[in-house]
């Protein structure tokens, strides 16, 4: 019988052979606008949808831009297809705008309340990151001002229309691809707040803030969490979590400080939500994390995306190891795909095929396509490795 997209991204990532492979890719939006210009064909990925306008003025429903979905058009799947529109940020954010700008760049304060500054002209602006001049979070004081902003019981955490039978129905029906909720894990968290600088030195210079900022930011998520997760249980396939822990030469921190200062953490949430029968984890961290695999798999993490080959990750290096303590996402070399002809194919070659038959990996680029990939090539590794999915 012929699985859904959703059937089978679980199957792999319950270390089960679906009918077909899935292949998954993320997109930036920089990107897809720059193919539109390319001849991407605008009526085949642009969504439009009905909704009642802003303010309920006049009670008008009124056909709004929701966004570009480029997944059909592609024969590739969305991993995180419908996510729960939970707000876990800060409340009320703050009022992102210009503060300062030159005829070079404009600094902004974003809705997290640091200060960033862009280059007006760049070759793709919003793909570049932007230089972060100031972070809300400095002290013991900065934090407490800031934690009145983490309470997870603000009701506008949750979305406008919330009606709990009706999103657990949205969440068993779907099956273009996994249901999920998107987390911002600890480091995450610290490193948003304050800086990697100054978070990752107050780990030395003041532990206890330390500890309390990730303490709150467990109880933030759980709290906030748990009127949808404790009704819709296993309706909710997969918990996506952001955390960005490492870079090209390994972790940003050490083991030893994440045993002490994370791992409980991890445990709690991860309890949590395996008690509510949600077991598929997948941490999104960029970097070498070959130095702390170990305990993030202890922490009840159970798949890793995306496996940035630059910094030297190998999924298969990864699955002889690990077998099916992981599920693996992505690390199809970037650079290789977006150069196409013959560079693509033994980059697909050479991992494809053999992950197939390890088993509990999905195929996809190791982040999300870049600007750099042109429209013509992105279609060539479409095409190939398509070819590369049945069994």
């Amino acid at each position: 019988m012929e699985m859904t997209p959703r059937e089978r991204i679980k199957a792999v990532m319950n270390h089960r052979k679906p009918d077909v492979l899935p292949w998954c890719e993320k997109f930036y939006d920089e990107t897809l606008l720059k193919w539109l210009g390319q001849g991407l064909p605008a009526e085949k990925v642009v969504s439009i949808d009905w909704q009642l306008r802003e303010g309920s003025v006049a009670f008008l429903n009124w056909p709004r831009f929701k966004g570009l979905d480029p997944y059909g058009y592609f024969g590739c799947y969305n991993y995180q297809s419908l996510a729960f529109p939970v707000d876990l940020g800060p409340l009320p954010k703050f009022n992102q705008r210009i503060i300062n700008q030159t005829d070079k760049y404009a600094d902004y304060i974003m809705g997290t309340g640091a200060i960033a500054r862009r280059f007006k002209k760049a070759e793709y602006v919003w793909y570049s990151m932007p230089m972060f001049l100031e972070f809300p979070v400095k002290d013991r004081r900065s934090w407490e001002e800031y934690k009145r902003r983490l309470n997870p019981h603000a009701p506008c955490r949750y979305p406008k229309d919330w009606d709990k039978e009706f999103y657990i129905k949205t969440f068993e029906e779907h099956q273009k691809g996994t249901t999920c909720i998107t987390i911002s894990g600890f480091y995450g968290m610290g490193a948003e707040l304050m800086g990697i600088p100054n978070f990752v030195t107050s780990f030395y210079k003041d532990p206890e803030l330390v500890k309390d900022m990730l303490s709150h930011w467990e109880y933030l998520t759980i709290e906030t969490l748990r009127n949808f997760v404790e009704a819709a249980k296993d309706r909710i396939d997969l918990i996506f979590w952001w955390e960005d822990m490492a870079e090209k030469n390994g972790p940003c921190i050490s083991p030893k400080i994440y045993r002490e200062f994370f791992l409980p953490h991890y445990k709690n949430v991860t309890s949590f939500f395996r008690k509510n029968k949600i077991d598929r984890i997948v941490m999104d961290s960029d970097g070498n994390l070959y130095a702390i695999l170990d305990l993030i798999i202890d922490a009840g993490i159970t798949g890793i995306w995306p496996l940035e080959v630059n910094a030297g990750m190998n999924a298969i290096d990864v699955k002889r190891k690990y077998g099916s303590k992981l599920f693996l996402i992505g690390n199809l070399d970037k650079r290789e795909l977006a150069e196409g002809g013959e560079r693509m194919r033994r980059e697909v070659d050479s991992k494809v095929p053999i992950l197939k038959e390890m088993g509990g990996y999905i195929p996809g680029s190791d982040h999300l396509i870049h600007v750099e990939f042109t429209l013509e090539k992105f279609i060539e590794y479409a095409n190939y490795i398509k070819t590369k999915l049945n069994y």
